[in-house]
C-alpha cells in the first residue's frame, strides 16, 4: 500500500533525490526506489501489480513508497490480511524482490534501523506477528504480501500522523451476526510516530528509509518519482486502475459470509422486530428469508422483496433500484404502503 506527500513535497523531493524516470525501465541490475507523486489508492495498488508482473527482479529489487487521501475509498488488494486503513499521515512502502528472496522480517528490521538511526531514543521492535510495536505496546505498523511464481512483495504501513479517530470508526463493522471465513482484522493499540516525536515530518522518514535502504542494497540514495498513470512507462496500467474500482473486483471476490441479525423498525407507537437471514457468495445474495408478523404485512407482498433481492448483489444502491420498482406496484393503500416502504428502507440500510 502507498501513501504521496503533497506536490509541493514531491517538488522538494524531486530537487533533492530524484533520478531521471527512464531509470525505472532500465534493464541495469541494483535496486530502486521509486515514489508515487499520486495519492489515489488504485493508482498505487495498480503500480504494485504491474511492478509485480513486469519487471525482471532477478535484476533489481524494488521499494516503493506511497501514501493515500483520506476521502475514504474502498480498496481490495491482492495481498492477503485483514483491514487497512489510510490516510495521508500513514506512509506504506512496498518491498518487491524474487520468490526466493522474500524476507519480510528483514524488510521491517530495515524500517526499524532506518527510524532508530533518525531517532535513536525510539522503542521501537518488530513482533513475531511482523507488526512494528512502539514502547512494546502500541502498533505503528502492519504488514500484508503478495507470492508469486517467481516474483513476491511485502507491503507494511507506518504511522505518521493518522486521523485516529476516523482509523477507529472505519475499522468498525456496523453488521451484528456476520459470520465469514475470511481473514479477521485483529484489534490493536496504535500510536501516531508524530504523538512520540513531535519534530518528525514523513518527509524525514520517508528519506530516512529510503537511505538505509540504498545503503543496504549498496546503491546511490535516489528516489525516482513516479506517475502512476504514464501509460508510456508503464504499458496497461490504466486497464489495471480500472479493474480495481469495478464491483466485480472489490465486492465479486468477497469471501462466503452470513448475515442473522433483527432489525427493530419503530412503525408509528409501536416497534416491531423483523429477523432477516442471508447467505451472499461473491457478493450476491444466494439466499434470503424475512420472517415478520403476517398481519403486519402480507407474505404475499413482502416475498415479492425476497425474491427480487435473491441473486442480486449485496449492495445498496441495487437494492433502492429494486425496491423502486417494487415501490411502484405495491398495493395502493396508505396503511400497506407506508409499511412496506418502512421494510424496504430497513433493507437498504443493512447492505
Amino acid at each position: 500500500m502507498v501513501l504521496q506527500p503533497s506536490l509541493k513535497n514531491c517538488f522538494r523531493l524531486s530537487c533533492v533525490l530524484r533520478t531521471p524516470k527512464a531509470g525505472f525501465r532500465s534493464t541495469a541490475s541494483g535496486a530502486l526506489i521509486i515514489q508515487s507523486v499520486s495519492n489515489d489508492v488504485y493508482q498505487n495498488l495498480a503500480v504494485e501489480d504491474w511492478i509485480h508482473d513486469h519487471m525482471d527482479l532477478e535484476k533489481r529489487q524494488v521499494l516503493f513508497l506511497w501514501r493515500k487521501q483520506k476521502n475514504i475509498k474502498l480498496a481490495r488488494r491482492r495481498s492477503g490480511g485483514g483491514t487497512v486503513y489510510h490516510d495521508l499521515g500513514n506512509i506504506n512502502l512496498t518491498f518487491f524482490t524474487t520468490r526466493k528472496k522474500y524476507e519480510r522480517m528483514e524488510n521491517l528490521k530495515l524500517v526499524v534501523k532506518a527510524l532508530k538511526a533518525l531517532r535513536p531514543q525510539l522503542d521501537i521492535h518488530v513482533t513475531d506477528r511482523y507488526d512494528i510495536l512502539l514502547d512494546r505496546h502500541y502498533k505503528i505498523s502492519g504488514t500484508a504480501a503478495k507470492l508469486g511464481g517467481t516474483s513476491a512483495y511485502h507491503h507494511c504501513t507506518l504511522l505518521c500522523n493518522a486521523d485516529k479517530f476516523v482509523l477507529s470508526s472505519v475499522l468498525k463493522s456496523p453488521y451484528k451476526g456476520l459470520k465469514s471465513n475470511a481473514t479477521p482484522s485483529v484489534p490493536a493499540s496504535v500510536k501516531n510516530l508524530f504523538e512520540e516525536d513531535p519534530s518528525l515530518t514523513s518527509e524525514m522518514l520517508l528519506d530516512a528509509i529510503a537511505k538505509e535502504y540504498a545503503t543496504q542494497h549498496q546503491i546511490d540514495h535516489h528516489i525516482t518519482l513516479l506517475n502512476p498513470a504514464d501509460e508510456t512507462l508503464l504499458p496497461g496500467i490504466n486497464n489495471k486502475t480500472k479493474e480495481l474500482q469495478t464491483w466485480e473486483w472489490v465486492y465479486g471476490k468477497t469471501p462466503k459470509f452470513s448475515i442473522s441479525t433483527c432489525l427493530n423498525m419503530a412503525y408509528k407507537d409501536s416497534l416491531l422486530d423483523i429477523k432477516v437471514n442471508m447467505d451472499v457468495k461473491h457478493g450476491r445474495i444466494e439466499v434470503c428469508n424475512i420472517d415478520l408478523p403476517e398481519q403486519w404485512l402480507p407474505p404475499a407482498l413482502y416475498s415479492k422483496l425476497v425474491k427480487s433481492l435473491t441473486g442480486s448483489k449485496f449492495c445498496p444502491n441495487e437494492t433502492t433500484t429494486l425496491v423502486t420498482t417494487l415501490l411502484r406496484v405495491c398495493p395502493q393503500d396508505d396503511e400497506l404502503h407506508s409499511r412496506w416502504n418502512l421494510l424496504c428502507e430497513n433493507m437498504i440500510m443493512l447492505m
